[in-house]
């Protein structure tokens, strides 16, 4: 704690202030002085009253005597040093008594050539003695050492002292070139206590006096050891520093430098050696572990590589990803971004507002040619269900009329005068079509109607009816704001806002017409295909690719419910083919009817099915004869009744048209529960010609959904009247005429072919079976699936 110099500036003693530092000053020799003392100490100036000081009372309890043999010797020595020097020190080291105040008062002067030298415990098993060093100002002392060679102390040079926890400390010289940062918390000489109680036991000493060591002491390897524990808590404790002296010579504590002391274990370690300590044997290293080690460590080296580099990868990855951000935020001001708002919001404000004053216009457009085109249906349908009625209560007057003889000179004779030009079957019936003149009269209303309809929009801007035009300015938005367009739901707003100029642009559409897809032609749907499925951005992160169903699904089905509500006849084949045509392709390519249902699409279909259960209801009507007017196929009931089977027939065919898009249990009720075995199956039973029997039966059987029939080994239990009929209808052709025969065999074939179709295996093995007609079975392959 004594390595600074302390930096005090210290007052020299007065001459008054002792006769005895006046005789020292005036006889003594510093040079001579200091070739005397192992170590000289000066200490500083104290001020008066300082010191050790008696007074004249006795104190109760003497002082305890703290010297040992090896202080005595120290005395000694020292004795012997000061009679060599030829009793050149003066008596100031004594006590010097003075009287003050009255009162007797002892005061201890101290010499500034004093030193206080302590000593080693002498160790006589001790096999390693300490080198003394020579101080740099201590020539004169190399006798001493010598004599305290040859009397076996291990004392050193330079003065020791003792520290609190019982190590024996060297002191060193100050060095005038060191910091004199820590001056401020050493301690002056007359601050520092000295602890003169017995030194306290080790911990090696107190264990080795419990095990029952004698005198304390220890022999052989144990004292070696012993030695060498406590040389190197001697070493801990000594910081030596070459060159350096202590501050004082009463107190003074001196720290050995690192590199002596190291030098020291290292001698120390090499004796140990040569005394034959053991070294305890290390396991072999071989080149395998060595080499084990290395690939592990490289191994791990390489992954914390490969993560350094993912890790540099994805900051370089967010480096670029900021950088673009800030020159997206450099281009893109917040002024710029502000006026295109407002002039978005303006924008779409002043479009909002003229679409609510046009929609009334453009109702009212769609409106009035809606009605034209429903009258003209009513009116077809009246005529035709009028036509049926007059015709049914005729014939129905012909047939029980006691007057039917005379009555052949009317429609009956025209029937009966030339058979051979009446038709021997019927087939399907032709739609109920207007006359020439009422065709031309409602295309020139229709005209005349599309013509006012184009002057709605021509007080207004382009920008404000072209959906082109309307598209680009949302386009601009998504591309330059994203965020705040996917933020504000246009995707969903779109199409309820192009609805009426959608609509607008329908008024000439008609799905009972439409036979290619005229609608995909209209200037709309080119411009919402481009702005959803365009080539400037990706479909996969586009949210505007359902805009375009989105749009249909709004806007075209519900011109489909008007006209399936309004027009639509479902007796007509031609409508229910360009109508069916429609919605498949809707569902096909815009998923309309796929998933689950929107309102628009629940409203279309409902309207389909109330549609054909009132047709089923109120059109379809097979009248009753009795058998004698139905075997003479040119007699005007059985002709009547023909054309209305036939009707029948074609109902169920428009019918089975809509497969996938209505519900099967709803076709399966209307086609087979209603329309086939309450009507058709009656008219079948009361057949006589084996040959239109069997082209109606595979008439009906074409109507069906293959649908219905696909992976099925079984017939639906709704056809189970239609293939009995089928079975005996084949039993009494076989009856008639002989199976061999060609045109049996040939009208039988067309029977298990349809039979065949409505997954009636068993029946086919059977009439096989029976009838020999094995080959027929292989050849057609009737019981193969792929083949229907």
């Amino acid at each position: 704690m004594f390595n600074k110099k302390p930096r005090r500036n210290f007052r020299q003693r007065k001459d008054d202030s002792s006769d005895e530092e006046g005789e020292q000053k005036n006889g003594g020799n510093v040079e001579e002085n200091a070739k005397a003392a192992v170590v000289v100490n000066k200490p500083s100036k104290v001020p008066q009253n300082r010191g050790i000081s008696c007074s004249s009372k006795r104190e109760t309890t003497p002082p305890k005597a703290d010297s040992t043999e090896e202080d005595e010797e120290a005395l000694e020595l020292t004795a012997e040093r000061k009679e060599r020097d030829g009793g050149k020190k003066k008596a100031n080291a004594a006590l010097s008594f003075s009287e003050e105040a009255g009162e007797p008062e002892f005061r201890l002067k101290k010499s500034s050539e004093k030193a206080v030298l302590f000593q080693l415990k002498r160790r006589e098993a001790s096999p390693v003695k300490t080198t003394p060093k020579s101080v740099a100002d201590g020539g004169g002392i190399q006798p001493s050492l010598a004599q305290m060679e040859d009397s076996s102390d291990q004392a050193s040079p330079r003065p020791l002292h003792c520290d609190d926890n019982d190590a024996i400390v060297e002191d060193s010289d100050d060095d005038d070139d060191d910091d004199d940062d820590d001056d401020d918390d050493q301690l002056d000489d007359y601050e520092k206590r000295i602890e003169f109680a017995p030194r306290q036991k080790s911990i090696r000493e107190r264990i080795a006096e419990k095990l029952g060591g004698s005198n304390g002491s220890l022999s052989g390897t144990d004292g070696e050891d012993q030695e060498f524990w406590e040389e190197t808590q001697i070493g801990k404790g000594v910081k030596r520093r070459t060159g350096q002296q202590s501050p004082s010579g009463s107190e003074s504590s001196s720290h050995s430098s690192s590199s002596s002391s190291s030098s020291s274990r290292k001698d120390r370690r090499r004796q140990k050696r040569k005394t034959g300590i053991s070294v305890p044997d290390l396991p072999s290293v071989t080149v395998s572990m060595v080499k084990r080690r290395i690939t592990v460590k490289l191994d791990s080296l390489k992954e914390v590589h490969r993560a350094r580099q993912a890790e540099l990868r994805r900051m370089e990855m967010d480096v670029d990803s900021a950088r673009s951000s800030a020159e997206t935020l450099e281009e893109s001001s917040s002024e710029l971004q502000l006026k295109f708002y407002r002039a978005m919001t303006l924008y779409v404000h002043n479009l909002v507002e003229c679409l609510r004053e046009k929609i009334v216009e453009i109702n009212a457009v769609e409106l009035e040619l809606h009605t034209l085109l429903s009258d003209q249906m009513e009116g077809l349908l009246a005529q035709r269900r009028q036509n049926v009625r007059q015709e049914a209560d005729r014939l129905q007057q012909l047939s029980y009329s006691k007057l039917e003889q005379s009555s052949d000179s009317t429609n009956g004779t025209e029937t009966h005068s030339d058979p051979e030009t009446a038709p021997k079957d019927f087939d399907i019936p032709e739609d109920t079509q207007p006359s020439a003149e009422e065709e031309e009269q409602l295309q020139k209303k229709t005209a005349d109607i599309l013509s006012r309809s184009q002057a709605v929009f021509s007080d207004v801007q382009d920008d404000f009816c072209d959906v082109k035009k309307i598209l680009l300015r949302f386009k601009e938005w998504r591309q330059s704001y994203s965020d705040s367009y996917h933020s504000a739901y246009i995707s969903l707003c779109l199409p309820k806002l192009l609805n009426p100029i959608i609509r607008h642009q329908l008024l000439a559409w008609n799905p009972l017409k439409d036979v290619n897809g005229d609608f995909e032609n209209l200037p709309w749907f080119t411009a919402v295909e481009n702005f959803c499925h365009g080539h400037d951005h990706e479909e996969l992160e586009q949210t505007d690719r359902q805009t375009l169903s989105n749009i249909i699904e709004r806007t075209l089905l519900p011109k489909l419910t008007a006209f399936v509500e309004l027009v639509w006849d479902p007796m007509s084949l031609s409508q229910s083919v360009c109508l069916t045509g429609v919605c498949h392709r809707l569902k096909e390519d815009y998923s309309i009817f796929e998933g689950e249902q929107s309102k628009p699409v629940k409203t279309f279909l409902e309207a389909v099915i109330h549609r054909l259960r009132s047709c089923v209801d109120e059109d379809v009507f097979i009248p009753l004869y009795p058998k004698k007017f139905l075997e003479d196929k040119s007699s005007p009931q059985c002709r009547f009744r023909d054309q209305q089977f036939w009707t029948a027939i074609k109902l169920l065919g428009n019918m089975g048209k809509w497969d996938v898009l209505l519900p099967e249990s709803v076709l399966k009720e209307l086609m087979l529960e209603k329309l086939l075995n309450r009507y058709l199956m009656i008219t079948l039973s009361s057949q006589t010609q084996s040959c239109s029997t069997v082209h109606a039966c595979k008439k009906i059987a074409d109507s069906l959904p293959l649908s219905w029939c696909r992976e099925e080994n079984v017939c639906l239990p709704q056809l189970q009247n239609f293939r009995n009929h089928l079975v005996q209808e084949v039993h009494t052709i076989c009856k008639k005429t002989p199976p061999e025969e060609t045109n049996t065999r040939s009208v039988v074939v067309e029977v298990l072919q349809v039979l065949s179709r409505i997954r009636c295996y068993d029946s086919i093995m059977a009439i096989a079976e029976k009838y020999h007609y094995e080959d027929v079975v292989y050849s057609h392959q009737l019981l193969n699936q792929e083949t229907i």
